[in-house]
């Protein structure tokens, strides 16, 4: 597997031509691939990735996936039940309840597609803590719902391990999951 500045590396060469490398001719969508334990190294080095973008021309957008769902479920208003019925229930059936509240309406991938789906030149977003929104959302589901509507490049960090071309282990435990369309950055075929 690349080493995350490596990866880095590999990523700005992809968003000065994205297509070069593009085999679906998909969205502008860059799953940066990750170890998960190297998460908390991802975010220190975060900020001199920035620079480095800004430096090249780029103007940078970052959001956190944890945020976006955190706002999802503040304006659910139902955070206090969970925690009131927590004692009574399976986390399993909490869980169940958080996806729900994410699921309905697509309102968390509005969130995102608020981000991404507007062109502006020369601007990338970074989409973060990816590994936070589990087990309540597959990051997956934003390239499904989103397909063909991206236009920002947006890179989206993803704690795991590749399997193929198209193929990803979620958090590097998860059966390989080959829908996968978008240009995979980093780790090895």
């Amino acid at each position: 597997m690349l080493s995350l500045d490596e990866t880095f590396d590999q990523l700005l060469k992809m968003l000065d031509n994205p297509d070069a490398l593009n085999p679906a001719r998909a969205d502008p969508l860059f799953y940066f691939l990750h170890r998960p334990d190297e998460t908390l190294t991802l975010a220190q080095k975060l900020p001199v990735w920035i620079a480095k973008l800004e430096n090249t021309g780029w103007t940078v957008e970052v959001a956190s996936l944890a945020t976006l769902m955190w706002e999802v479920i503040d304006q659910s208003g139902r955070w206090d039940q969970w925690v009131k019925l927590e004692h009574k229930y399976k986390t399993s059936a909490i869980n169940n309840s958080v996806r729900d509240v994410l699921a309905t309406n697509d309102v968390f991938v509005q969130k995102v597609a608020a981000l991404v789906t507007e062109p502006r030149p020369h601007t990338v977003v970074l989409l973060k803590d990816t590994i936070l929104v589990h087990p309540f959302f597959r990051a997956r589901l934003i390239e499904g719902k989103l397909t063909n509507k991206i236009q920002v490049p947006t890179v989206l960090f993803y704690p795991g391990r590749r399997s193929g071309q198209f193929g990803l282990h979620f958090l590097d435990f998860y059966p390989v999951d080959g829908n996968y369309r978008s240009t995979i950055v980093g780790g090895t075929v």
